[in-house]
């Protein structure tokens, strides 16, 4: 269960930062207090993912599978930092 964990973290960081954001589109429309409310929960979104990396960096394990885990879920942290900004980037330009 706990390589589960590991591996799904970035992408369940992901998954949250998108329901959130679809809701905020939903009912607060493209308000300066929605755009407020996108740049605060994609920081934090993007706060969540580097803690993440910096704990699976400094918890590297000595075996040939977590180290395998360890990269492939910094993979995943990576992707899920650039979806959340792709995901920000409308409602925080436009």
């Amino acid at each position: 269960m706990r390589s589960w964990a590991i591996l799904l973290g970035g992408l369940l960081v992901w998954a949250a930062h998108f329901f959130l954001l679809y809701g905020i589109g939903e009912f607060a429309g493209a308000s300066t207090a929605a755009r407020g409310g996108v740049l605060i929960l994609s920081m934090l979104a993007l706060l969540v993912d580097f803690w993440l990396a910096r704990r699976l960096i400094t918890l590297r394990a000595s075996d040939a599978f977590g180290r395998w885990r360890a990269d492939v879920a910094l993979g995943g942290l990576a992707l899920t930092a650039l979806a959340v900004l792709w995901q920000a980037l409308p409602a925080l330009i436009g």
